[in-house]
């Protein structure tokens, strides 16, 4: 049988569901960003079946629906619809301000451009002496994440973008950032990255804390910069 009979068998499963059904639990159930290769060994199925499956799930969840399918982050990830933000607001507890700061922004624009870099190396391009402070607080909120030892002298850590990243901005990859040539001259990076839409709250679009679950990262390494 291939995967477009399995597609169209009615029930797909002895519950009597169908698959754009399915992916719609296990996105739900997950809370989380799931990639085609993981929804292959939950369902048994191939990518061709899969994409149909969330293509009709994605028209399934149109109009007044509470609930959205995202592609964001290299994967798809249920979420809250836009209509009922303010409803789904007084739900959710947020335990720290989703917006960043001008130099943060400035620093994690420089790094989802130029990565993987150093803190020399962003200190250079923002012309500050110290980028440190910024580093931390993005490792904190897990944008960014050490990204393995420059090959020069005094082996400097690098950073890069994590996938939290790509969630927060409402990104499918890097190559969805705007590109820098629309932005004329000065800060182009940090321009750019603040003309994308609001970010997703920092608590999760389903207020889970999914960014603060993790144990607090190590200080950025400067000191062999």
């Amino acid at each position: 049988m291939n995967e477009s009979q399995i597609f169209h068998q009615d029930p797909l499963w002895d519950e009597g569901g169908d698959l754009p059904g399915a992916l719609e639990a296990l996105l739900t159930a997950a809370g989380e960003v799931l990639d085609l290769a993981r929804l292959r060994e939950l369902t048994g199925l191939g990518d061709g079946a899969l994409q149909q499956g969330l293509e009709k799930l994605q028209e399934q969840l149109q109009g007044a629906r509470g609930l959205r399918l995202l592609e964001v982050g290299g994967g798809w990830r249920m979420a809250t619809s836009p209509v009922y933000k303010e409803m789904v607001s007084r739900l959710v507890t947020t335990t720290r301000s989703g917006k960043l700061t001008p130099a943060q922004i400035e620093a994690l624009a420089i790094i989802a451009y130029r990565q993987p870099v150093t803190i020399t190396e962003l200190n250079a391009i923002r012309g500050v002496t110290s980028s440190a402070n910024q580093v931390r607080s993005l490792m904190e909120r897990q944008l960014i994440t050490p990204a393995g030892r420059k090959p020069v002298v005094g082996r400097p850590m690098t950073y890069a973008t994590t996938q939290a990243f790509l969630l927060h901005f409402g990104l499918k990859s890097l190559h969805d950032l705007p590109q820098l040539a629309d932005f004329g001259e000065g800060p182009l990076e940090a321009e750019a990255l603040a003309a994308l839409e609001p970010p997703m709250p920092e608590d999760g679009l389903f207020g889970l804390g999914i960014l603060d679950q993790d144990p607090e990262p190590p200080a950025p390494d400067e000191g062999n910069e």
